[in-house]
């Protein structure tokens, strides 16, 4: 595959890279993984579900762990399926499902800004921009723990870069690379690959005659042909053990536009309590507003067409976070859909600005730097934090004997004072982590596992329902988070004699049930 007669191709690289911008670059990144090492526990909402969920798939087969008396795997190629084989696989290697992830997360982590410098790099802009996407690592999505979306959101740019330079100069292995990246976008997260598609095809229309149909057809197709899969996975969705999505009805949820508007900032980065995470955005903004201004006052050239492709992506995360619902109630429940371009929405602004950034104007991102590694270091101190408030977990978890059946009762309030984020609605998936055997509380989905059966438990985040005479008879442990504090579900059992508490440590109690 062979461009006919393709464009002559202007510069890639903006000025050569400065021995400051590496510097800085380094020194962003290591703070920004930081966090991800700097504590056991990582208060990310869905965090520990998508663990549990690797951790049945890797040692399903294993007695020990007692997963295929509850479970059957559905390993159907679904979204997600990128984030868990990976830790499933490194999982070989480092014997524990929570250090692999962590290691996947440092790739997620550095992949971002990485991605950005390319891709900034591509479009003929400064690479100090790349600087901006660091504090964009720790974002909204991230604290939610919508891990998979974050990894495929951060493979985009490295994705249209591919796309870019096959448009650029079409050649049947750049075909095959684009078909590749694009595909994978897909097997991260769907709400990834529809930012990929909306950004990829916006790219194709940015060179220059972009209708011309043979040249519209050799930069198109390769990208058409990573929507196939989309395709074929909507015709099969019904056959894939996972949710019915044709043939049902719908029910989607939008907010008026104005509340949609006025979200977006809640959207970027609001990880923490306090103000530091809109002292970051702040910081950022108006380093960026300077820089703006700055380079107004340079003569600029002229850009030919395939250099707005910022701009255009911007437009397309802008019109995605606009046009697409809150959230979905049927054919089944999908909470946060638009939020989650917001960050995208950011990432592409910042990379909308032109000209080199040289001598004096780089102490312009002096403040980047530092509001990043503040930012990081605010989070290393709130994880630190939020692992004390969770102190005695495994202690008594260890307690458990193997082949017993525990009920993990985390009572409200769920969340913690250190972060923004229901930290401990999820937490009996750790239970399993650590002890293996059934859990309630898993996302019962359909991939990869699917239950086999169920055991009578209160409903998710609602353990002040618990009753004795509806729920107590299928489990010989009961692990009970802040009890007393808004609930007492042990209390009376304890007074009748029904359990005897075998252990207590920080806000955690280990209850036996007795045998009667």
């Amino acid at each position: 595959m062979t461009a006919p007669a393709v464009r002559a191709r202007a510069p890639e690289v903006a000025p050569e890279v400065d021995h400051w911008l590496v510097a800085a670059f380094a020194l962003c990144a290591v703070m920004t993984v930081l966090p991800i090492w700097i504590a056991k526990y990582l208060p990310l909402l869905d965090l520990p579900n998508h663990l549990a969920a690797v951790a049945v798939w890797h040692y399903h087969d294993d007695p020990k762990w007692d997963f295929a008396r509850w479970y059957d795997l559905n390993l159907v190629p679904l979204p997600y399926w990128a984030h868990y084989y990976t830790v499933h696989l490194l999982t070989y290697v480092t014997r524990s499902v929570e250090t692999a992830n962590k290691i996947f997360l440092t790739a997620y982590a550095l992949a971002l800004p990485a991605g950005a410098w390319a891709l900034a790099r591509r479009f003929g802009r400064s690479p100090w921009l790349a600087l901006f996407a660091f504090p964009l690592v720790w974002n909204f999505n991230l604290g939610d723990g919508f891990i998979a979306y974050c990894a495929g959101f951060a493979v985009v740019p490295i994705a249209l870069v591919v796309v870019d330079r096959h448009c650029a100069e079409p050649t049947w292995e750049r075909a095959l690379a684009v078909a590749a990246v694009g595909t994978l976008t897909y097997f991260f997260h769907l709400l990834a690959y529809v930012l990929f598609l909306v950004s990829a095809g916006l790219v194709v229309l940015a060179q220059r005659r972009p209708f011309q149909p043979r040249l519209f057809a050799v930069r198109a197709l390769p990208v058409l042909s990573c929507a196939a899969i989309g395709a074929w996975a909507l015709r099969r969705a019904n056959s894939m053990n996972f949710h019915r999505v044709t043939g049902v009805g719908r029910e989607l949820i939008y907010d008026p536009l104005s509340e949609r508007l006025a979200q977006i900032p809640d959207r970027l980065i609001n990880l923490l309590p306090g103000r530091i995470d809109e002292l970051v955005v702040i910081v950022a903004v108006a380093c960026w507003l300077a820089l703006a201004v700055t380079a107004a006052r340079e003569r600029c050239e002229e850009s030919p067409p395939h250099l707005w492709g910022p701009e255009l992506c911007l437009l397309g995360a802008l019109a995605l976070y606009l046009l697409a619902p809150r959230s979905m109630q049927r054919p089944f429940y999908w909470h946060m859909i638009n939020g989650r371009f917001v960050v995208a929405i950011a990432l592409f602004a910042a990379l909308t600005l032109r000209g080199p950034i040289a001598g004096w104007r780089r102490l312009w991102m002096a403040p980047v730097v530092v509001a990043t590694v503040l930012y990081c270091v605010a989070l290393c101190g709130a994880f630190r934090e939020f692992n004390r408030h969770a102190a005695g977990f495994d202690e008594l978890v260890a307690q458990i004997p193997r082949g017993k059946q525990v009920l993990t009762m985390v009572l409200r309030p769920m969340g913690d004072p250190t972060v923004n984020v229901s930290a401990f609605n999820q937490w009996p998936s750790y239970t399993q982590l650590r002890h293996g055997g059934y859990n309630f509380y898993n996302f019962g989905d359909g991939f990869p596992l699917v239950y086999k059966t169920r055991l009578p438990a209160p409903g998710w985040s609602h353990m002040e329902a618990f009753d004795w005479k509806s729920h107590s008879a299928s489990w010989d442990y009961f692990l009970v988070f802040r009890e007393g504090w808004e609930y007492s579900p042990m209390k009376q059992p304890l007074a009748d004699g029904k359990v005897r508490l075998v252990a207590e440590k920080g806000a955690w109690r280990l209850y036996e049930k007795v045998a009667e």
